[in-house]
């Protein structure tokens, strides 16, 4: 993948020393890594998603040249919500910020690469290789590597409510994270719960996951071995673990009516019910 157009401008030299810098194949590194995770980047400093830029020395003694520094930034409308000092939009934008970042710092050593924790109200950092080496993603044949139509997978199809759609849209979109049209897509999925017991009527909310990108999703159903599937696997794993996780905090700060619940010998739903009674940016 090329991601040379990925790499953020360089800022000019400061008076009197030289601006900080991003190593460049660590810049591809890492965009390449947050692209097959499924996320968007904004290129060149601009655009809602991850934004990669040299990392700031906290003091004199902090040697973090050629750091690469991410930042979330959220979408349009909860960005000027919060520049407007809204308290509820600027509180969701914190906390989005935080817990998008804290998303790739679980994620990305999955893909080889060394997360360097700053200070507490510090930047996220990531410096070079980590304990393990990336696993190959190349282009799946074609035949293996076919996008599913998504028919009978999509939120209408599974009897999802369309004020539930709804809410999830818009809380997305402040995050700014993207919604899949359906389960086997990239972005947000929404699939239909199951009940917990007999007492339990889940019919038309949703349980959300994150799909990555197709391409990290076909490489770990159709890798060249055994043991490069297996770790595909694992990092596509770590990635729909991470931001799983962020979903409570990010969308739930965003207006999103959120909860875990678990059906006997099942895995966990994040429930979406629809939109909360105070959500931080008023349409």
């Amino acid at each position: 993948m090329n991601t040379a157009a990925a790499r953020p401008a360089q800022p000019r030299s400061r008076v009197g020393g030289t601006a900080p810098r991003i190593d460049p194949l660590l810049a591809d590194r890492v965009t390449e890594a947050l692209l097959l995770a499924g996320l968007p980047v904004g290129y060149g400093g601009h655009g809602v998603g991850v934004r990669l830029r040299p990392a700031e020395p906290h003091d004199d003694s902090d040697d973090c040249a050629g750091l690469v520094a991410l930042h979330w930034e959220p979408g349009p409308r909860l960005a000027a919500a919060a520049a407007m000092a809204q308290q509820s939009a600027s509180s969701a934008r914190r906390v989005v910020s935080s817990s998008m970042e804290n998303a790739l710092a679980e994620f990305l050593p999955a893909f080889g690469l060394e997360v360097v924790l700053g200070r507490a109200d510090g930047e996220t950092r990531v410096g070079g290789a980590g304990g393990s080496a990336a696993p190959p993603f190349g282009t799946p044949p074609r035949s293996r590597a076919a996008d599913p139509s998504g028919v009978g997978s999509r939120p209408q199809d599974l009897g999802i409510g369309a004020d539930v759609v709804d809410a999830v849209r818009r809380a997305a979109a402040l995050v700014g994270l993207p919604v899949a049209d359906h389960l086997h897509a990239p972005g947000i999925t929404l699939d239909a719960c199951r009940p917990v017991d007999e007492g339990d009527d889940a019919r038309g909310i949703a349980d959300l996951r994150w799909n990555p990108s197709g391409r990290l999703s076909a490489s770990a159903a159709s890798a060249a071995s055994a043991a490069d599937g297996e770790q595909a696997a694992r990092v596509r794993t770590a990635v729909q673990d991470a931001m799983r996780h962020a979903f409570g905090s990010v969308l739930g700060a965003c207006g999103l009516e959120l909860r875990w619940r678990r059906p006997a010998n099942l895995p966990y739903q994040l429930r979406a019910y629809g939109p909360a009674e105070q959500p931080p940016v008023r349409r």
